[in-house]
């Protein structure tokens, strides 16, 4: 019998193969983008979906239900499952704030199934993620005439007009960078609000901090996990609080993201105050 490759320990040297620098930047290998640049067009969606599989973010990798699909069925399930996920949460979390004469910033885009879901609503999506080949992906994927992606290759505030965005969303990001980084998000998502616009982000909410959140050891294995593998990153609510205040928004609403399971998620609204 001929033995099947080691799928876990392919898609490891994947992830090492195709993530950028700075930590938690997958996808975001520098040859990435260019990769679309030498295929044909009716080629580029079929390279995206098998992209973002890479990545632990986006799609199932390969569970056990999933071991009978072929390769390309299994790429197709989860790219209609993502689509219809994705426009559950924009139903529920972001659609009641918009109106069709907004600017919506997706913040921490992804290959862009939200900024899909909510350009039917609104004047103009601009859509940013740290990754210049998920965003590669969201073209090939979710292209729509008033969506514009954007890598981040810096601040946000440098490629932005200050004061200029509507409603900010922004759900799988917090949760996954450390306090400084949160707390200079919030500060950036303050300078491009327009008064009284308002931001949708999420959250965990733990009441104790985890050990390995601290971010205290500096040995080369934890910095290989910090950069090669998800990070989940859980905050007692008053530190929330506290991280929101000092960016100078306003802490509206909270709500629990899925109250049947208690697993802590939390969608947080925020405003900017009117001057």
């Amino acid at each position: 019998m001929k033995k099947r490759p080691n799928i876990s320990l392919i898609r490891k040297f994947l992830i090492i193969a195709t993530t950028g620098f700075p930590e938690q930047k997958f996808l975001g290998a520098f040859y990435v983008p260019f990769l679309f640049r030498l295929i044909p067009q009716n080629y580029h969606l079929s390279l995206a979906l098998n992209l973002i599989s890479i990545s632990p973010h986006y799609f199932g990798q390969f569970y056990p239900t999933q071991q009978i699909l072929s390769r390309s069925a299994f790429l197709e399930a989860e790219h209609q499952r993502m689509k219809v996920s994705r426009q559950k949460l924009i139903e529920t979390k972001v659609k009641p704030y918009i109106e069709p004469h907004m600017t919506v910033l997706d913040h921490g885009c992804g290959p862009g199934y939200l900024s899909n879901a909510v350009s039917t609503c609104c004047m103009q999506v601009i859509s940013v993620d740290i990754s210049s080949g998920v965003i590669a992906c969201a073209k090939a994927i979710n292209a729509q005439p008033n969506i514009k992606y954007l890598a981040e290759t810096g601040k946000i505030l440098t490629q932005l007009e200050r004061s200029s965005i509507d409603l900010i969303y922004s759900f799988a990001v917090m949760l996954h960078v450390n306090d400084e980084v949160c707390q200079n998000l919030l500060r950036e998502f303050f300078q491009l609000l327009k008064p009284q616009g308002k931001v949708i982000c999420e959250f965990l909410v733990a009441d104790d901090r985890p050990e390995n959140a601290q971010n205290e050891s500096n040995s080369i294995l934890k910095k290989v996990k910090d950069k090669y593998t998800l990070l989940v990153l859980s905050r007692p609510l008053e530190q929330i609080k506290k991280i929101i205040q000092d960016a100078g928004l306003e802490l509206l609403t909270i709500s629990e993201n899925e109250p049947s399971e208690k697993n802590g998620y939390y969608t947080f609204e925020l405003a900017k105050p009117s001057a």
